[in-house]
Order: C-alpha cells, then sequence, then structure tokens
C-alpha cells in the first residue's frame, strides 16, 4: 500500500501517491475511482519515471467541494502540477480521466509532453435510461455512493471482471470497491454522471493533438472500442493498442499486455 500524500490546490486538499524519480508520469482515474485504480501499478514504471497516482475532486481522499464539472476537473489537474512545481509530465487518463485529460491537453499542450488515453471518449457516455438514473440518484441522496456496493455484487460477473477478481483476489477486489464509493461524495457521483452525458463532443478538436498518443482500450470494453478507434485515427500519429481479454479496466484484467503497452510508450519518447 502507497502512502498518501497532500497538497493544498486551488479550494481542494489533493490526495495523491507516488514512486520512482525522473520525468513525471500522471495517471488520472476515472468515474468513482480513485488512486486505489493504480495501486498495484505505480512500481512498474518508476525504473523509468517519476509516477503519480491522484484522486480528483469528490473521490478519495480528495476534498469533497463542488462544483463537479468536467472543466474545474482540468483546472484541478493543473493546478495540482503546479502546486507539485511540475512543469511538464506524461499524462494517462483513464475513463472519465481521459475526458480530462483530452481537454487539458487541448487547453494546456504545453503543459503535458504525451498522453495515454486508456478506455475513454472523445463522445458524450449516457450511463443509463432517465428513470433506472433519478432511481439511482435518490438511493444515493438518501445512503451515499457505498449503497451501490450490494446492487454491484448481486450483478453478474463478466469474464474480464472475473480476471480482475483473480488479479486481486475476491476479498481485496471488494474492499476496494467499498473504499472507493465510500469516500466518493455522492454530489460528485450525480453532477459528474450527468457532466459526462451532456459534455461537448471533442472529435473536430482532436486534430489539434500534437503530443505523442497512445490510445488504449480492451477489447471487451465494447463502449469504448469504437470510440478508441475513432480517437486514434484523428489524432495524428496516434498509436492504437487493443487489450485483448481485457474490459474496462485492463491494467488488472490482463496485466501483463496493458504494461506492456505504457512501457512501450513511455520508453519511446
Amino acid at each position: 500500500m502507497h502512502t498518501s500524500h497532500f497538497i493544498s490546490n486551488g479550494d481542494l486538499q489533493t490526495a495523491y501517491s507516488e514512486i520512482g524519480s525522473g520525468f513525471p508520469f500522471l495517471l488520472v482515474h476515472g468515474f468513482s475511482g480513485s488512486k486505489l485504480d493504480f495501486q498495484d501499478q505505480l512500481e512498474w514504471f518508476e525504473d523509468v519515471r517519476r509516477v503519480i497516482a491522484l484522486d480528483q475532486r469528490g473521490h478519495g481522499e480528495s476534498t469533497n467541494q463542488p462544483p463537479y464539472e468536467l472543466d474545474q476537473l482540468v483546472t484541478d489537474l493543473v493546478g495540482f502540477l503546479n502546486a507539485m512545481d511540475i512543469e511538464a509530465c506524461d499524462l494517462l487518463g483513464h475513463s472519465m480521466g481521459g475526458m480530462v485529460a483530452l481537454r487539458a491537453v487541448l487547453q494546456h499542450p504545453d503543459r503535458f509532453r504525451s498522453l495515454i488515453l486508456m478506455d475513454t471518449t472523445p463522445l458524450s457516455v449516457k450511463l443509463m435510461d432517465a428513470p433506472a438514473w433519478q432511481t439511482l440518484t435518490d438511493l444515493i441522496r438518501k445512503d451515499g455512493c457505498q449503497a451501490l456496493l450490494q446492487s454491484m455484487r448481486g450483478q453478474s460477473i463478466t469474464p474480464a471482471v472475473r480476471r480482475s477478481i483473480d488479479y486481486l483476489g475476491e476479498a481485496e477486489h471488494w474492499r476496494r470497491i467499498r473504499v472507493k464509493l465510500t469516500q466518493m461524495d455522492p454530489a460528485a457521483f450525480i453532477d459528474l454522471g450527468q457532466a459526462i452525458e451532456h459534455q461537448q463532443p471533442l472529435v473536430e478538436l482532436l486534430s489539434e493533438i500534437d503530443r505523442p498518443t497512445t490510445v488504449i482500450v480492451g477489447k471487451q470494453d465494447k463502449p469504448f472500442v469504437k470510440p478508441a478507434k475513432l480517437m486514434a485515427n484523428k489524432i495524428p500519429n496516434a498509436n492504437l493498442q487493443i487489450v485483448a481479454k481485457a474490459g474496462h479496466s485492463p491494467q488488472y484484467e490482463n496485466p501483463e499486455t496493458w504494461k506492456y503497452a505504457v512501457r512501450q510508450h513511455l520508453t519511446g519518447l
């Protein structure tokens, strides 16, 4: 377990873990995740980078403080780099973190040397239909995000998720989900869920990205395979890596292939 550090960043305390030395490599988690999503992966790259994973606003151990908007998360990301005295870094964004990473690189290209987009999209994403979303948000307002744990445990387990459970162990897999849901601000879940669904598409801006880019997606992550191919086609000279036997979290579902893809990106710069 890596030590959590904290740094003042605008109106919040940002929690982060770091290991290694050299040029910074920053990993940004997705919706309802945290730096725990990369807990086991940091040391894989410490020989070539100073590896940092942070908790975004409303997630993990960082401050629960609105507003919860994608552009605010971009501001937080750049503010974190300023607070850490990091002039530029290599950046990986997973899922919602990839949506933040895209916007950050488009708005502040000089702060990022390269980009890894992991199981993400430049398009809006509908999480569920309106009645189901209303039922879910009512539950979360009443009982917190941890109320989702029971329904998650009752869902059928896909082969990709089963590989993740086998990698971490049953107890540790569910412990981490419980921790992330307990830490998450219910308002962040509700507001960012809506932000993801109603975000402005970035497809027409992808050609402006001039940083070396690798797009990684699990082959079984059906909602994100097509957007991954779209990004790889639109971003100049982007490299597409489709990870076999993996869904939305290939760092656990097929860790060796994911690690190879990330190292290939980092060492090829």
